[in-house]
């Protein structure tokens, strides 16, 4: 691979459409040059909502949330990064907790990272899922003890980044170390998992024709592991049995080691119905996997007999299933013709629709130009704009830059609107009340806290 990306950050805010990263630390190696190491500060825009109770629990309490570039600052130089082709990105829960953020942070400055999708060679690994897959598969192989491995994920996090936690170092080489001590510990699955850490490699490994299930006979059964699968030990034995018509990435698989009678039944009036949310619905069958999360995706046979034992698998009852949905050949035409997807329902706001489909191109172009040219032209190229988010988005993004260049009533509205955001959506006035006490009393309670205290007097000058 010609290049490989390291990256982790800090973030706040509840929402990654709402909040930001703070810090972002990454490390570019590569073959011919020498390694770029970048440690980035972001100021804390004034329409992202942070409570100070939650800051005080964690690192926000010591940062300083007003010193560094801003957002769009950042988000140029995360596009750069992100858009390298033939690079290998690699993060420590970023396909859960961070790349959200990013990919919100991008769309919120109109740079088109997640509307025209990944570029050509884009291969993505979560140290956080090779940790369960090293600790699942191979737990002789794991280079921490024991005591480590049984962590639950948050508290292994902290263990293995204590140092950057401590003592400023950048997060992202402790990243790369991690992955070293997990390639010479365990090097045949970690080579499996670089080989298959693209959306191309991923859907090979699952036996896909062009990208899509054309029958249940030629698809492969594959062990697939990842934090947000549901399921108690975050790893499923599956087959695929359908890939989503409007998101081409999210592909549907049957959990080998369910009953899967309701999903062969006929009578069944709803698939959507048996699709598993929560990891205790073990009933329910058919499991919704986004590949762009890049989960850890191997040939049922990485499963050895002794780990089958230790894992409680009955791998009799797995290759049965596999027969047995084979088999089901009106499922595959009612799973091709009956939508299964049902997004839950997103708020109107602009900045929470970054799914709401493709930018078309001559918007896309206006992005290009928009951060090509010099800022006294955002507003014409802004105005020009033929789809209603990109105007919107535009807007707020000249409001947080150079609001000076909006008319008054412009600048009225967002001010509005940021106060309203800082609040938390909630702009009562015992709220704000509350929330303006509630800052000042941890603010006085840590007055060495720079960050709460800064928390606090963002607060007075934002809302009064």
């Amino acid at each position: 691979m010609p290049a490989i990306h390291f990256y982790d950050a800090i973030t706040a805010g509840k929402h990654a459409a709402e909040g930001q990263l703070v810090r972002y630390h990454s490390i570019f190696v590569s073959d011919d040059v020498a390694p770029e190491i970048l440690m980035s500060a972001i100021k804390l825009r004034d329409d992202v909502y942070v409570d100070p109770k939650e800051a005080a629990k964690g690192e926000l309490a010591l940062l300083d949330l007003m010193l560094g570039e801003t957002e769009l600052e950042w988000a140029r130089t995360g596009f750069k990064h992100f858009m390298t082709k033939d690079c290998l990105h690699v993060g420590f829960g970023n396909s859960t907790r961070l790349d959200p953020y990013i990919r919100y942070g991008m769309y919120r400055n109109l740079l088109p990272y997640p509307c025209i999708g990944l570029p050509e060679g884009s291969h993505f690994l979560d140290v956080e899922t090779l940790l369960r897959a090293v600790a699942l598969l191979r737990p002789d192989d794991f280079p921490w003890p024991e005591s480590v491995r049984t962590l639950p994920m948050t508290a292994m996090h902290h263990f293995l980044m204590w140092e950057a936690e401590v003592n400023g170092t950048n997060r992202a080489i402790l990243v790369k170390e991690t992955l070293e001590k997990l390639a010479a510990a365990s090097p045949k699955l970690i080579e499996h998992a670089i080989r298959t850490s693209s959306i191309e490699a991923i859907k090979t490994c699952l036996g896909l024709d062009g990208g899509e299930v054309s029958d249940l006979r030629s698809v492969k059964p594959c062990l697939m592991v990842h934090p947000l699968i549901p399921h108690p030990r975050g790893a499923i034995l599956a087959l695929p049995l359908a890939v989503d018509i409007t998101y081409p990435d999210i592909v549907y698989v049957a959990d080998l080691e369910s009953d899967l009678s309701s999903l062969s039944d006929p009578n069944v009036e709803s698939l959507q119905a048996l699709v598993r949310v929560n990891p205790t619905d073990l009933h329910k069958p058919l499991i919704r996997v986004s590949l762009s999360r890049a989960p850890f995706c191997a040939a049922i046979g990485v499963v050895r007999p002794k780990d089958a034992s230790r894992l409680a698998v009955d791998i009799r009852t797995v290759l049965a299933n596999i027969e047995y949905l084979r088999a089901a050949d009106h499922l595959a035409a009612r799973l091709r013709d009956e939508p299964i997807l049902e997004l839950a329902a997103q708020p109107a706001d602009v900045d929470h629709r970054m799914w709401a489909g493709d930018f078309n191109q001559a918007d896309l172009l206006r992005m290009q130009r928009l951060h090509e040219q010099p800022i006294d032209q955002w507003p014409s190229i802004i105005a020009s704009g033929i789809e209603g988010r990109f105007r919107e988005l535009g807007g707020r993004l000249l409001g947080r830059t150079k609001p000076e260049l909006l008319s008054v009533s412009e600048r009225e509205v967002l001010t509005r609107h940021f106060q309203n955001k800082a609040a938390g959506n909630f702009q009562t006035p015992d709220r704000l009340a509350h929330l303006r006490k509630q800052g000042q009393d941890i603010a006085i309670e840590s007055p060495n806290a720079l960050g709460l205290v800064q928390l606090n007097e963002r607060l007075a000058r934002i809302l009064g």
